[in-house]
């Protein structure tokens, strides 16, 4: 199913910034979640999504490219590398673009959708749709 994304303007605006929780295994409705999160992405032509964007207060993202694609459950991450600014894109932002500093490399654990425990260190695009996604858990956006 498509989710409806939450844009700036929503009345729903606030979610963006709200405190996000750990998702739990016990978690019925996890795997729809993901599965509508990876369709809306399809629909849209994003390459991430947090959960917070589709109104789930949720420490969930989603990745997908045309070689990776990833379930981030509960990720924790840590930056190294040298400061770069690039321009980015946000689906809550559309028509929109936004000079943000970044780390070039991201190591990140993490739960997948198996809910197997992931360790895996990532560089270049990657590492930016990771750290663009793991902001939006965090509550902060490109316009911070």
């Amino acid at each position: 199913m498509i989710l409806d994304i939450i844009k700036i303007g929503d009345p729903n605006w606030y979610r963006l910034r709200a405190k996000n929780t750990d998702v739990k295994i016990e978690n019925p409705f996890l795997q729809q979640l993901i599965a509508d999160m990876f369709e809306t992405l399809d629909k849209y032509g994003g390459v991430g999504l947090a959960a917070p964007q589709v109104g789930h207060n949720l420490n969930l993202f989603v990745i997908k490219t045309p070689n990776f694609k990833e379930a981030f459950i509960n990720p924790e991450i840590r930056l190294s590398g040298l400061q770069t600014q690039k321009p980015e894109g946000c689906l809550s932002f559309p028509n929109m673009t936004m000079p943000v500093d970044r780390l070039e490399k991201v190591e990140i654990k993490y739960i997948n959708k198996d809910w197997q425990i992931k360790f895996a260190k990532f560089d270049d695009l990657l590492s930016t749709i990771i750290q663009h996604e793991y902001d939006h858990l965090k509550g902060k956006l490109i316009i911070d």
